[in-house]
């Protein structure tokens, strides 16, 4: 079992040549594989916690040793973390980055792994709460966890000290539809060669890195139809990831009549995408919101309108003509129909009167 040794006194009681100097308290324990193992501590009642838990690690069989978990942060996520992430998408890679260099590492990176506490993240996490939006808290207190995650699996913490935080709840945004006309003139202000992104998502509901990942091979003009197989992550084409996202759209005449002008305006890119930037190549996503914004401004449309707000364009314009909500969700690439109520719920019409004096009239019943 551990014990505590007193480093500043000898076995006597005296005091010893290192009295006053460094941490005092220091826990000593034997590891299953027969070697003594050593931390000390400033505070007895630190040492004593860390004695119990000891004890407790070696009876049920959870002994880590400390020494693995005294590698920093960054240098666990550079060495060991990111080389076995051979498994990411372009996008998920590119998110994870983004979060661990602009946030984590600067506010973590430093600490040893078995440093970091569950109150630490907490306090992380009010930090950075009110500085950026809450589903980016979200998302980095997500890569974190994946992350710390992975140094349990690696048997170097006993535990995630991200379990039970608590995150700032996403607040709900309104289902904003633009009008046919607002939709048209933001059509005209955007550069042209972007125009076709606007008329894909309120022609056909496609979310943006569709519209900038649309092949011509996925165009079916005889078939009146887009085959959304791919979308555009960080200028690459990549697949769709959800069996819900990978559909066929039914397009109109007008809308195919577009797609024809723009190939016939600008020639397809790299991997035959049809909508490029300026010099032909693939559109970065950061670059075409900057565009969309400026379309935006031209338009005179309120500051902050968003490129996704013409899906919901498209969604209301099929719920106006009682397209059915199945089909609406598969057209919009829904997961499930759930999504699809939970969104657009309250665009379709009460129907609780339909029926009314159906049965009356299969039973003849007299009112």
């Amino acid at each position: 079992m551990a014990r505590i040794r007193d480093l500043w006194k000898n076995k006597d009681g005296s005091r010893s040549t290192r009295d006053g100097i460094g941490k005092r308290w220091c826990v000593v324990w034997t590891d299953p594989a027969g070697d003594e193992k050593n931390e000390s501590f400033a505070k007895k009642p630190d040492a004593e916690r860390f004695k119990t838990q000891i004890e407790h690690d070696l009876m049920v069989g959870d002994y880590i040793d400390p020494d693995r978990g005294k590698t920093a942060l960054s240098t666990y996520v550079a060495e060991k973390w990111w080389p076995a992430q051979v498994h990411l998408a372009d996008g998920t890679r590119e998110t994870y980055d983004r979060h661990l260099r602009n946030r984590i590492l600067p506010a973590l990176g430093a600490r040893s792994l078995n440093s970091i506490r569950k109150a630490d993240v907490k306090e992380f996490v009010g930090r950075i709460t009110g500085t950026v939006s809450a589903r980016t808290v979200q998302t980095t207190w997500a890569t974190l966890s994946t992350v710390l995650s992975s140094a349990v699996d690696d048997e170097l913490i006993r535990r995630n000290p991200c379990a039970g935080v608590k995150l700032p709840k996403i607040p709900e945004r309104d289902v904003i539809i633009f009008p046919a006309a607002d939709v048209l003139r933001v059509a005209e202000t955007i550069s042209p060669r972007y125009r076709l992104a606007v008329l894909l998502a309120a022609g056909a509901g496609l979310r943006q890195g569709e519209a900038l990942g649309l092949a011509g091979r996925r165009v079916d003009v005889e078939g009146s139809r887009l085959l959304l197989r791919e979308q555009m992550q960080g200028g690459k084409l990549a697949p769709l990831k959800t069996k819900g996202s990978r559909r066929t759209v039914p397009v109109d005449s007008g809308l195919l009549a577009e797609i024809t002008a723009h190939m016939d305006a600008y020639p397809p890119g790299a991997d035959g995408v049809l909508i490029t930037n300026t010099k032909g190549a693939a559109m970065i996503r950061g670059r075409f919101v900057e565009a969309w914004a400026k379309g935006v401004e031209r338009a005179g449309l309120p500051k902050g309108t968003r490129f996704h707000d013409l899906r919901h364009f498209y969604a209301s314009a099929l719920i106006a003509a009682q397209v059915n909500a199945k089909v609406l969700q598969r057209r919009m690439g829904h997961a499930s129909i759930t999504e699809t109520f939970d969104t657009y719920g309250h665009l379709f019409p009460d129907h609780e009167d339909i029926g009314r004096g159906v049965l009356d009239q299969a039973l003849n019943l007299a009112a």
